[in-house]
């Protein structure tokens, strides 16, 4: 075959190969199979959001579980009903938030999500409460038009303050509370993941309604060892920790507890760490002194 005859023959093959590929059928992609993300570009699919659910009740973890799967862009990577199981899931998986029943069972003298908190400090936590801002006693003393008496006569809450609200003086990222709609699960869940504070209506009408109280009032002063006894009271630090923390007595630090109680016109250790969450500018001269 001459040279030239060679190149049309080439040349008429690499037409054919090319209508061949236009006229192919194109395959769709197999059931269950997600496309390749493509961040920075307009319509790229979300990444997913890796989800670790801590939650003592076998049915409320299993339903929750169901729920957050029928999102394509949600995977639950583990499950536990353990606090300490939990950490070590957080810093194991690395997973993108916590999901976290504030009713598990308490850790070394600390609450769950204190706990958590000290096993994997990165990890943002979804705070979930056990009843609806409705029967919440703290959000609607007794009295009030809006609790509803006759399905929780005297169900209050054991520590005596909101669950969530306390959740995010000890850290939580998100709150939210059990009867919310998946709708509004999902949008906690993603806006936690992406490490932005959502804390559900109740819970923040209540945190800035504080705000705007405590706000209008003179600042108490507090000593530089009553702002020390503070910070680790907020971080659900017991007496003896804070003892051992600061290198003084127990009986000393009952002493400061009371002052900053007394000073601060609050009834107990909880409410100081609500407190500081909501007032964190009191600490700026612990701050000041640390640089």
């Amino acid at each position: 075959m001459s040279p030239a005859r060679s190149a049309r023959v080439k040349k008429a093959t690499k037409r054919k190969t090319a209508v061949q590929k236009a006229k192919a059928p194109k395959v769709a992609p197999r059931p269950g199979t997600k496309p390749a993300s493509r961040p920075g570009k307009p319509g790229a699919p979300a990444p997913i959001v890796r989800i670790v659910i801590a939650d003592d009740l076998l049915m409320d973890r299993s339903g929750l579980a169901a729920i957050l799967r029928s999102q394509p862009d949600f995977e639950v990577v583990g499950e536990t009903s353990s606090t300490v199981e939990a950490g070590e899931f957080a810093r194991e998986l690395r997973p993108s938030l916590v999901i976290l029943a504030l009713r598990l069972a308490p850790v070394g003298g600390r609450t769950p999500l204190a706990a958590l908190r000290v096993a994997s400090p990165e990890t943002p936590v979804l705070a979930v409460a056990e009843r609806g801002e409705g029967q919440c006693l703290v959000l609607n003393p007794p009295g009030s038009r809006r609790l509803d008496t006759q399905e929780y006569p005297h169900n209050g809450c054991s520590t005596g303050a909101d669950c969530l609200q306390l959740a995010v003086s000890e850290g939580a990222t998100g709150t939210i509370r059990r009867n919310s709609s998946p709708e509004e699960l999902f949008r906690a869940v993603r806006v936690v993941a992406s490490g932005k504070a959502w804390y559900e209506a109740g819970t923040a009408t209540a945190i800035m309604r504080h705000a705007l109280a405590t706000s209008e009032k003179a600042p108490a002063t507090l000593s530089s060892r009553e702002l020390q006894v503070a910070e680790l009271i907020s971080v659900g630090r017991s007496n003896k920790e804070i003892s051992s923390k600061l290198e003084i007595s127990e009986p000393t630090v009952k002493k400061h507890v009371g002052h900053i109680l007394e000073k601060l016109g609050l009834q107990d250790r909880l409410q100081v760490g609500l407190y500081v969450a909501r007032n964190p500018l009191v600490l700026r001269p612990l701050e000041r002194n640390r640089r």
